[in-house]
């Protein structure tokens, strides 16, 4: 790896993306506990709700405020640490049943039959 290489990846792995990841994660637990899975489907629960808390990073809020309106999630508060681990959190809670979605939507399912 070059010196270039690392440099992406030291900006792609920061403190913030780890506050991401663990709250993420951390949503990704509460489901998981409230619907009292077994070991393994937390474990996918958990998994799923860190990467997509990651992945989605400082655009979740924008998502959320598309599935949730403006009137709930305020523009002026979205670059606040606190306020993006909150979104970090409800993104780990429904990162599963967005994931599952998305992948029936790409497969032809979706609001207008199962796919085929």
């Amino acid at each position: 790896m070059s010196e270039n290489d690392l440099g992406m990846w030291s900006q792609v792995l920061t403190e913030k993306g780890a506050v991401l990841a663990f709250f993420g994660a951390l949503g990704g637990a509460v489901r998981s506990a409230t619907l009292r899975t077994t070991w393994r489907e937390s474990l996918r629960i958990i998994f799923i709700g860190s990467a997509t808390a990651f992945g989605l990073g400082e655009v979740s809020p924008t998502i959320l405020r598309w599935i949730f309106g403006e009137a709930a999630i305020p523009e002026s508060a979205s670059t606040a640490v606190g306020f993006i681990a909150a979104m970090a959190f409800i993104v780990g809670l429904i990162a599963v049943v967005l994931v599952e979605y998305l992948i029936e939507r790409s497969q032809g399912g979706g609001r207008d039959g199962p796919a085929a």
